[in-house]
């Protein structure tokens, strides 16, 4: 299927879908890599920022009061809710070090790119950054933070200026 049909089977895909639409979900369903499946949505979704430009982009998603980092590895889908520490490179690993619960070693030898994702999620507005292997799959999400159910504005803020500072369609 070329880039236009895929388009196409999105677009459709998201308007008639019942529930919520994740980046694997169209994968699965096209037989095609995450990464494909964001392409192939509509524009004003996704912006996309090269490997390039995470020490920049994670800068910005550590001044968020609070975010959701998702990892998804063999049907487990992992959530933590955590402040993001700044992080710095050392011994091949963007290391994360610090008082959030959230710490580890980042191998970003294969980081491909970065997607800004505004997709809604249960029928709420929801702002994703999606980083993507070179293999065209999802190494991990990190998304903007709620308090009580809802966005939280400086997050959401800071996501759009983000977007807007290092996405391309």
């Amino acid at each position: 299927m070329n880039r236009e049909e895929l388009r196409a089977r999105v677009a459709e895909a998201l308007t008639e879908s019942q529930g919520p639409v994740m980046p694997a979900t169209l994968a699965g369903r096209f037989g095609v890599t995450e990464l494909e499946a964001v392409r192939a949505l509509p524009d004003e979704m996704r912006a996309f920022a090269p490997a390039s430009s995470f020490n920049d982009i994670w800068a910005g998603l550590a001044t968020w009061p609070s975010a959701t980092v998702i990892v998804q590895h063999m049907g487990c889908v992992f959530e933590i809710r955590s402040a993001l520490v700044p992080g710095k490179h050392g011994h091949g690993y963007f290391n994360l070090f610090g008082d959030a619960p959230l710490g580890g070693h980042l191998k970003l030898d294969e980081l491909d790119c970065m997607c800004f994702l505004s997709m809604p999620f249960m029928g709420k507005e929801s702002h994703s950054v999606q980083f993507f292997h070179s293999g065209g799959e999802v190494m991990f999400s990190i998304y903007v933070g709620r308090e009580h159910h809802r966005i939280i504005p400086a997050a959401r803020d800071s996501f759009l200026a983000l977007k807007e500072k290092f996405g391309k369609a």
